[in-house]
């Protein structure tokens, strides 16, 4: 049943920026977001919690996301999330190393995403969202499963990947970043059994993954707090200062997981 409603959230993408270019009405990447959730939250699932933070400083926020995936037996796995959309006409994820902020206190937004990583012990990835024309079509994909063009509606790739194409000219492309082998659709976050959750030291995404004991008690009370000082201090580095705009914490199943 997950794997069916994340896979309605990568056509739903597809098809949105498919139809942001024939009728001319531009799709951005917070509009995506809040598509992607506004979906999930009206599916009324149990196993699947949205939470928005409080909003008393904006510019504070240090991240689009931040995913907590997995299970009470097997725990869960955090992860930082930036999203970023496919620029339709050139093939190019054209803010890819957008900066924050002015004069001497300007910072590349992929350095925030990683400073608030590390000092929150979370996974940074990026979250893509695309949609090709049919010349363009990959012929294959980093999935077992049979290659299915919508499913790159919404894919998820590590930082170090993104940090990679950065530094190296004309490899901010869609072709570029999904020729990565970590580059898969969101789905498999919560239902690959190699990436939702594996016992093998190192994630596939790249990091060595803090692994978290159930935080559905405290994440369900955090739609109710008014400040950024209320977040718990045993999750959130005050002194950081960097905090998420959403919360999605999703409950994987194990017989999903073992298909």
């Amino acid at each position: 049943m997950l794997d069916h409603h994340l896979n309605i959230v990568c056509d739903d993408v597809w098809n949105r920026l498919d139809n942001s270019t024939q009728f001319g009405i531009n799709q951005g990447e917070e509009t995506l977001t809040d598509n992607l959730l506004l979906y999930l939250a009206s599916q009324k699932l149990s196993n699947i919690k949205i939470i928005q933070t409080p909003k008393d400083k904006e510019k504070l926020k240090g991240t689009d996301w931040e995913w907590w995936i997995g299970n009470r037996k097997q725990g869960y796995l955090r992860y930082a999330v930036q999203a970023k959309k496919l620029d339709l006409k050139s093939g190019r994820y054209a803010s890819l190393n957008h900066v924050v902020g002015k004069g001497s206190n300007a910072k590349p937004q992929h350095e925030i995403l990683e400073a608030y990583a590390k000092a929150n012990k979370a996974i940074p990835i990026y979250a893509f969202y695309n949609h090709l024309k049919h010349s363009e079509y990959p012929k294959s994909w980093n999935c077992p499963l049979p290659l299915d063009i919508p499913k790159f509606g919404c894919t998820v790739t590590p930082l170090k990947n993104v940090k990679t194409v950065l530094s190296k000219r004309g490899f901010r492309t869609f072709e570029k970043i999904h020729a990565f082998p970590e580059t898969v659709p969101i789905r498999c976050l919560a239902v690959c059994p190699n990436i939702a959750f594996s016992n093998n030291t190192r994630n596939k995404m790249g990091e060595v993954p803090k692994v978290y004991e159930n935080p559905w008690g405290w994440i369900s009370e955090m739609g109710h707090l008014t400040s950024y000082e209320e977040m718990p201090s045993q999750f959130y580095d005050h002194e950081l200062g960097l905090y998420p705009k959403r919360i999605l914490l999703i409950e994987t199943s194990e017989c999903e997981l073992n298909r």
